[in-house]
């Protein structure tokens, strides 16, 4: 509150409580036998009027002095009785990922450092003008305020497990300027800073590496690459555990020393499709954010393949070089409802009924379950593809000419609201894809009508098309904190499938994932799904601070003598909250005393 509205909330109190004290009530008439007594007594009230005046002024110069006490206690003043004279003051808090870092007295580096920071601050003048900063960019404002709003600040920082931390800079001050760091991820700081160390060595065993693939010679078996540093000063005995779906899967247990990575590939024949969860545990870890990390096993079994066509060398062609697929060619005369796999492909033609399971459609017949073909094109243009879409991961079509295909019209059983245009476009679809109820892909040319079975990505592109309907994309790593997926108007969902807040930039899903963990977004047909986890050697290594043990006492004598002299100093409003209840109790007690009035 400033001095202005301070000022006028006294005077208007003064105002308020004398205009209760001299307004009267009206006398009240009655109707008496005899005014003999009531004329004594008038008598004897004129002979002690000085006596009722000096009681009524004290009642007033209480009731002022309350009054007073709890407006002029809303501005919450403050003094000091010693030291507090730095008008200026500037604190830089390192608040990067390693001050989460357990200190060997319980407490973590950040919790020291903002300790640091509030000793530093109660230094400052009470009407002293002071700056909070910090290197992840929490601080609301880089603009100076009073010493409040400067505690207030601080109490709103925490620790940014993001990867990203930098000094704010530049920094112009003619006070002081202070900053606080454990000197790991962040010791940049300008040559005319007073340092302060949060550093203290800690035991810490982390995951720097995590990932799920396939083996090159066997693409139907996955394996795990994981890799841990013990970043202690000393050998660590770690253990191990691979999870997923809630199954133990592995447990192990080695011996690390001071400073040793070990990489390991770990088969996942055992483990169920889904997500896979790596954990490690070493007793006295200080720094827990690296102990877990995720990612996701596709689908591993062989994936069962019909193929409805006339006759399609490319595609037949195509198919057989994928070593995880079993395919079965049928003519459209032997397919049947009772024909059973994983996906159906249909090549000008396509059942009466739609299949049970994912479909992919080469220029299909009018059938009723199908949005059906309202007209001929010849050479339609070809406007461009929707790169970002998981059909067109590294696929392009620079050269790619279609001679004949057909405008897609409204209506269909399987017509979905979610449909995504890969190639074309809204006004000329030549590629769709929806996932309702099943998911469809479908192409409004064949290929025998177009260069697209020449083109180097076509094989890519099937590939695209079996991940995506098998739902087989890997996890995308990602550090806590912000995170930007190019998928717009995305839902969010964590592991536990609870919903998670997002907004939308520029085409982007942008969410916060301040933990650990595996994230699904899901926005229509599409589906990308990312693992967040500190796997960084950089902060895993806690220890490879630019201080030294010694220098939590002595990286800065000057600024640690201050912190050690605290100032003398509390805020007043308590203090004149503390005299509004003693007087509101002094004036109970003499009222009923008849003392005051």
């Amino acid at each position: 509150m400033g001095p202005l509205m301070v000022g006028l909330l006294l005077v208007g109190t003064v105002v308020v409580v004398a205009v209760l004290y001299w307004l009267k009530p009206p006398p009240r008439r009655m109707v008496v036998p005899s005014k003999l007594l009531w004329d004594r007594l008038l008598k004897e009230k004129r002979r002690s009027t000085f006596l009722d005046r000096l009681r009524w002024w004290i009642s007033l110069m209480i009731a002022l002095t309350i009054g007073l006490s709890v407006a002029a206690a809303m501005g919450r003043p403050e003094f000091s009785w010693t030291g507090g004279d730095i008008p200026r003051m500037t604190i830089v808090i390192d608040n990067s990922a390693t001050m989460a870092t357990r200190a060997p007295d319980g407490f973590t580096r950040w919790e020291h450092a903002v300790a640091l920071a509030r000793g530093l601050l109660e230094q400052g003048s009470v009407d002293g003008e002071f700056l909070i900063l910090d290197t992840s960019g929490q601080a609301p404002s880089r603009d100076s305020g009073d010493r409040r709003s400067a505690f207030d600040i601080l109490d709103a920082l925490d620790v940014s497990l993001g990867a990203s931390s930098q000094f704010p800079a530049p920094i112009e001050t003619d006070g002081p300027l202070y900053f606080i760091s454990d000197g790991v991820s962040v010791d940049d700081a300008p040559a005319g800073a007073e340092v302060l160390s949060a550093y203290d060595p800690a035991d810490n065993v982390g995951i720097t590496a995590f990932e799920v693939g396939s083996v090159p010679s066997a693409p139907l078996e996955y394996q795990a690459f994981l890799e841990i540093t013990n970043a202690s000063l000393g050998p660590k005995e770690v253990s191990i555990r691979l999870s997923s779906a809630g199954q133990g899967g592995l447990r192990e247990t080695v011996t690390l020393a001071a400073g040793e990575t070990r990489g390991r590939t770990v088969d996942l024949s055992d483990f169920d499709r889904g997500p896979v969860r790596a954990a490690v545990t070493t007793e006295g870890d200080a720094f827990e954010a690296d102990d877990i990390a995720f990612s996701y096993l596709p689908v591993r079994r062989r994936t069962r393949i019909a193929l409805a066509s006339p006759g399609s060398v490319y595609l037949q062609s195509a198919l057989a070089e994928e070593p995880r697929l079993t395919v079965a060619s049928l003519s459209p005369q032997e397919f049947d409802a009772g024909v059973v796999a994983d996906l159906y492909i249909f090549d000008r033609w396509a059942p009466e009924e739609a299949p049970p399971g994912p479909a992919l459609l080469f220029l299909p017949p009018n059938v009723r379950w199908l949005a059906p073909t309202v007209a001929v094109l010849t050479s339609p243009a070809i406007s461009g593809w929707d790169a970002t879409h998981p059909l067109m991961r590294f696929v392009s079509l620079e050269d790619l000419r279609i001679d004949r295909a057909v405008r897609l019209g409204g209506g269909g059983t399987n017509r979905s609201t979610d449909m995504d245009v890969v190639i074309g476009t809204t006004e000329l679809p030549l590629l769709i894809a929806t996932e309702a109820p099943q998911k469809i892909i479908r192409a409004a040319f064949a290929l025998e009508d177009s260069n697209f079975p020449l083109q180097p990505a076509f094989p890519i592109f099937l590939s695209n098309v079996l991940s995506w309907m098998m739902d087989e994309q890997s996890a995308v790593p990602r550090h806590p904190g912000r995170i930007e997926v190019t998928l717009a108007d995305a839902e969010v969902t964590d592991l536990q499938g609870g919903d998670v807040e997002t907004s939308q930039v520029s085409g982007r899903t942008v969410f916060v994932a301040e933990e650990p963990g595996l994230y699904t977004l899901a926005a229509g047909t599409r589906r990308t799904r990312v693992a967040v986890g500190l796997t960084d050697r950089d902060l895993t290594g806690i220890n490879a601070s630019a201080f030294n043990a010694a220098d939590r006492a002595t990286a800065s004598p000057a600024a640690l003598r201050v912190v050690g002299e605290r100032a003398g100093g509390s805020e007043l409003w308590v203090v004149l909250l503390t005299v509004a209840t003693l007087l509101v109790m002094l004036e109970w007690f003499t009222y009923h005393r008849r003392w005051t009035v």
